[in-house]
């Protein structure tokens, strides 16, 4: 029958009194006096006092501050760690303090467990206390010093393993991988031992990723692949780049591990050599995320990477800067054949009114422009795909003795004025959104039955 959340703790290792003194002493108590009366919040000897002056407006009645407290407990059975959180508050200068255990590990006999606990419920898994839930359960906690590491090092379940260092957030690790850490360091495979014990994640081809895939190391695969990490400094990366490398039929070329990731390998195209790719890469010091934002460009100009020039190219970051500009320009007269239906919907909006122009972009670059020019956002993909589409109409408010200089920009959408903005994005003086409220009024009177943003 499975246990409940709350039968392990009922059953928890008791932690020692003198952790529990600690944990007080590190919450100060209060001293208020003057020259006739002293109030002193509590009588406990081992903390800090903070003083002050007491008054006839001194706050006798607050919350402190939340501390949380943890205990790492070991026997030759046991690993546990508990939290506890403690509440103190002053209510008419006298100092209450309340502490609860509220997250839970235990790690015995091959099993983890997690428990939380508050207000008297208790359930599976660990819950924040600082900082929301992207505090973490121990955030800001702090840990009772009882020469727990080298209990563990020294009587728990994990006593036959070498530990260089330990944090007790790497407990959860190295018991869960603990047998597979003491075969590797049996055969002294040094690099792989240390691998599965302190996990790296790398930032690697425009993504974090481990360094190690716990999900491909299990017994089969240690005692199979035992030859070629025995006695060696060879890590799990280094492994799986030479098998795929030679599932390409191919051999590693020295030096190429700077620059690929095993997990790109599958990247590579077909219609090339892998030692010939390698080498390339090399020379050329092409960054890999790099070359597959290259290959993406090929994909989105429809050209087939299907030869050696175009999956090798003599100077990458030519050919990477030639498909951008290609592309830019494809996309560039597909927008601008859009925009001509666009414009002709909302070519009507244009009006003059006092001394200002509202002048209707003749061509959807023409917001790339404004943009430029008046140090603001409009001149984004997002904002020029928008007006493409309609769900937004762009404006230029211009001086109207001098309409092809940019002064103001405005977003017309759901049938109001949605922004009006000058130069880095700065307000506009009143006068000139009151002209511009008397154009909304303008064209929302005779476009009534149009369509438009």
């Amino acid at each position: 029958m499975k246990r409940e959340a709350r039968n392990y703790v009922d059953n928890k290792l008791k932690p020692p009194k003198a952790f529990f003194d600690w944990c007080f002493s590190q919450i100060p108590t209060y001293k208020w006096s003057n020259k006739k009366e002293t109030i002193l919040a509590s009588n406990r000897k081992n903390c800090s006092v903070i003083e002050q002056k007491l008054r006839k407006n001194s706050r006798l009645t607050f919350f402190g501050k939340l501390n949380v407290f943890g205990i790492v407990l070991v026997t030759s059975k046991r690993i546990e760690i508990q939290s506890y959180a403690f509440w103190n508050r002053v209510v008419e200068g006298k100092e209450i303090i309340e502490f609860d255990l509220v997250n839970f590990e235990q790690f015995a006999e091959g099993e983890h467990v997690k428990v939380a606990s508050s207000d008297g419920k208790m359930w599976f898994g660990l819950i924040p206390v600082y900082g929301g839930m992207s505090g973490g359960p121990y955030s800001m906690i702090q840990l009772f010093e009882n020469d727990w590491k080298e209990k563990i090092r020294s009587k728990s379940e994990l006593k036959y393993l070498e530990i260089p260092h330990l944090d007790f957030k790497e407990i959860e690790t190295i018991y869960k991988y603990r047998v597979e850490i003491e075969f590797l360091q049996k055969i002294k495979a040094r690099q792989l031992a240390k691998e599965v014990m302190y996990p790296v994640t790398q930032y690697t081809n425009g993504s974090f990723r481990k360094t190690v895939d716990m999900r491909t190391i299990n017994a089969k695969w240690l005692k199979e692949n035992k030859p070629f990490f025995k006695n060696s400094d060879r890590g799990f990366m280094e492994f799986e780049l030479a098998r795929r490398i030679q599932k390409r039929r191919g051999k590693v070329v020295s030096g190429i591990e700077k620059y690929l990731d095993y997990r790109a390998i599958n990247k590579i195209p077909e219609g090339v050599g892998i030692v010939r790719f390698q080498n390339w890469i090399i020379k050329n010091k092409v960054d890999f995320s790099y070359y597959l934002d290259y290959l993406n460009l090929m994909r989105d100009l429809n050209i087939a990477i299907d030869s050696e020039n175009i999956i090798m190219p003599k100077n990458i970051v030519i050919a990477h800067d030639n498909a951008v500009k290609l592309l830019y320009q494809m996309k560039h007269e597909v927008e601008e054949q859009q925009y001509k239906v666009r414009f002709e919907k909302i070519k009507d909006l244009e009006k003059t009114i006092d001394n200002y122009a509202f002048i209707v972009p003749k061509q959807a670059s023409d917001l790339l422009t404004e943009g430029k020019a008046l140090s603001h956002c409009v001149g984004g993909s997002n904002y020029i795909k928008q007006h493409i589409e309609g769900k937004t109409t762009i404006i230029f408010v211009r001086d109207k003795t001098d309409i092809e200089k940019s002064l103001y920009t405005l977003e017309y959408k759901n049938g109001q004025i949605y922004q009006l903005r000058g130069k880095h994005n700065c307000e506009p003086p009143e006068h000139v959104q009151v002209v511009a409220n008397k154009w909304a009024k303008v064209i929302g009177r005779k476009n009534k039955k149009l369509k438009f943003a």
